[in-house]
């Protein structure tokens, strides 16, 4: 079995070489990924994506796997049979050929909309309908040829398997459609991990717990990349709701490559430029106007002003078709609000009606509240009493 770069997989010394369609060649994909944060605004630049026609894909984290097997209407599996993975959104394919046994695997696919197309001497070329690959997701999917010439294409419901069989970790995945769909309170996107099982986002904080951990001791990672800072345990900063295609929570049982928690995992996978130009243009306010008043502001004064402006927009698309794409966003935040306090401060008479330099000029009275004397003190047994101050005021000559 090989992966995605032509090598050998441990643990199937028998596979032959690689065809020579599936040889490393022509200029290999790189990413730009520029993070700026600011007071007011973070802009995110993403992905400019160079690669041949024939892609070469490298491991990361926040991608998927795609595996299966390819076998004859008798359900033996065909050896030396070329597979294709097309990415239906950029237009990009990965080729490879199958095992001695009919196995094949693509590992570290860009999340996405995928379709397999297969060919093998005897046997009609087969496309698959689209696969859909999450991230962290380890997808299977058999496909069965049938015989007859080579110019003949079928396309095939390809069998894939409705439990998860080549994983044992628990996983959810938030899409990225559902993202900016969900009410967001400041657009934060950590609010939509309560989604999943096992996830709590106590009220006033902003980092999830995860199977009852502590928030610190979870891992995030973006693109592959961690975010977390290990002292004192926080995210160094969250992508913008529109940049992130979508994101997936690791709750239990998490493979050993994600490593550094004992919590789970969240692995966000941001957008890149595809084959065709979309882009958002968005603005979202709120206005202490449309604001219930509080309940502690009083019927004659005004509500407490809370005036916020978030807006921004995003654009991709292809700058060289199936070679060069680009992404990018931006997101800035105007805000101004007002707090309703309420607190509890001593009466003019309990200050002892002060002077201009705010001296008090009688005795401190506390009209119907009992003050009692501390310097009258007296422990009877395990009891003490005090003399309470005549008419519960203070003597002027007692205050310091």
């Amino acid at each position: 079995m090989y992966d995605i770069l032509g090598n050998i997989l441990p643990g199937w010394p028998d596979s032959p070489p690689l065809p020579a369609a599936t040889s490393l060649g022509g200029m290999p994909a790189f990413a730009l990924v520029i993070h700026m944060i600011r007071s007011r605004f973070l802009v995110s630049l993403l992905a400019l994506s160079l690669a041949p026609a024939c892609v070469t894909l490298h491991a990361q984290a926040g991608s998927g796997e795609l595996t299966g097997r390819i076998t004859d209407p008798n359900g033996n599996g065909i050896a030396q049979a070329n597979i294709s993975a097309v990415d239906l959104d950029a237009g990009l394919t990965v080729q490879g050929a199958t095992t001695n046994s009919g196995d094949y695997a693509f590992l570290y696919l860009k999340p996405g909309r995928y379709r397999i197309d297969v060919a093998a001497p005897g046997f009609k070329n087969a496309q698959s309908r689209t696969v859909s690959v999450e991230t962290g997701a380890r997808i299977r999917l058999d496909v069965k040829l049938e015989i007859g010439a080579a110019s003949e294409v079928v396309v095939v419901q390809a069998d894939q398997a409705q439990l998860q069989l080549a994983s044992s970790d628990v996983e959810s995945t938030i899409h990225g459609s559902a993202i900016p769909a969900m009410p967001l309170n400041g657009r934060n996107f950590v609010q939509l991990t309560t989604l999943v099982p096992g996830v709590a986002l106590p009220q006033g904080t902003q980092l999830p717990r995860i199977n009852g951990g502590r928030p610190r001791t979870n891992e995030y990672l973006f693109d592959g990349i961690s975010a977390l800072q290990p002292e004192p345990g926080q995210v160094a900063y969250f992508p913008i709701v529109d940049d992130i295609q979508e994101f997936a929570i690791e709750t239990n049982g998490v493979s050993a490559e994600y490593g550094r928690f004992n919590g789970g995992v969240v692995n966000v996978a941001t957008r890149a430029g595809t084959s065709q130009f979309h882009g958002t243009l968005y603005e979202f306010f709120r206005n202490e106007a449309m604001n219930a008043r509080n309940y502690f502001t009083p019927t004659t004064s005004s509500k407490p002003i809370f005036r916020r402006n978030q807006y921004g927009a995003s654009l991709g698309g292809p700058v060289w078709p199936r070679k060069l794409f680009f992404f990018a966003d931006y997101q800035g935040t105007d805000q101004a609000v007002g707090v309703v306090r309420t607190s509890t401060v001593p009466t003019r008479a309990q200050r002892g009606n002060p002077d201009a330099n705010g001296n008090p000029t009688t005795g401190l009275n506390f009209g119907t509240t009992n003050i009692y004397d501390p310097a009258t003190t007296v422990q009877t047994g395990s009891a003490f009493t005090r003399t309470q101050f005549a008419n519960n005021t203070i003597p002027l000559n007692r205050v310091d």
